[in-house]
């Protein structure tokens, strides 16, 4: 079961998001969590992870209609879904809007904005083998390959370092593997305490503070033998 959480300032607009996904999730394997734009994005950002999704997918203008919502949202779709980027690297977002030009122009990456077309029927139209729903669920299924592929890197190399010293490039990918996966998970790090200072970066950083030392004396005794007559 995959959980999407959709934000749309337009109930109207959540019923036909839910009626699209109802009609082609014929498997019934997704969960839909429809939310109404919070006040602020802070607060909208609470709200979605509290509801902890494999997907995010947002209207794009977030305060054009005032139909369910008394007060003004500050952020739109594309700002939204960025943001929630810089929180969880290369997390499954998506931006309907009924206005891909302006929302092209204002995202980042544009392959995460979608014509909102799509729920009333315009991909029956076209010739196209795969629908959103398809391209959603595989963009969660590559996510969640590209953390199990960095996990079981990190592992390997964690119980390799059981066995033997690591070499300069193998702490440097499991820094990497480490990286990557505090950055797309809530997990603040993968690796072990006991490899946090590893041994040939700490080593490398006491030869740069040699080479440094070195080079202030070296320097220091040229000025000394210039200034003298």
């Amino acid at each position: 079961m995959y959980k999407i959480v959709y934000i749309d300032e337009c109930q109207d607009d959540i019923d036909y998001f839910l009626e699209y996904f109802d009609d082609k999730d014929s498997g019934k394997n997704f969960n839909i969590k429809p939310l109404l734009p919070a006040e602020n994005l802070d607060k909208m950002i609470d709200l979605i992870f509290q509801e902890d999704p494999d997907a995010i997918i947002s209207d794009f203008l977030l305060n054009e209609y005032k139909t369910d919502i008394e007060y003004n949202v500050p952020y739109t779709g594309v700002e939204l879904t960025e943001r929630i980027l810089k929180e969880k690297y290369g997390h499954p977002c998506f931006v309907l809007t009924s206005y891909d030009d302006d929302a092209i122009k204002t995202s980042q990456d544009v392959n995460i904005v979608y014509i909102k077309d799509i729920l009333h029927g315009i991909e029956d139209k076209s010739n196209a083998k795969a629908n959103f729903l398809d391209i959603v669920k595989n963009q969660i299924l590559h996510y969640r390959k590209r953390i199990q592929d960095a996990e079981n890197e990190l592992l390997e190399l964690v119980e390799k370092s059981d066995k033997q010293n690591l070499n300069a490039k193998d702490e440097a990918r499991l820094s990497e593997l480490d990286t990557f996966i505090e950055q797309s998970t809530d997990k603040k790090s993968a690796l072990p305490k006991h490899l946090k200072g590893t041994k040939n970066l700490d080593a490398l950083h006491k030869l740069i503070e040699s080479t440094d030392e070195l080079l202030k004396n070296l320097n220091q005794n040229n000025s000394d033998n210039a200034s003298k007559p």
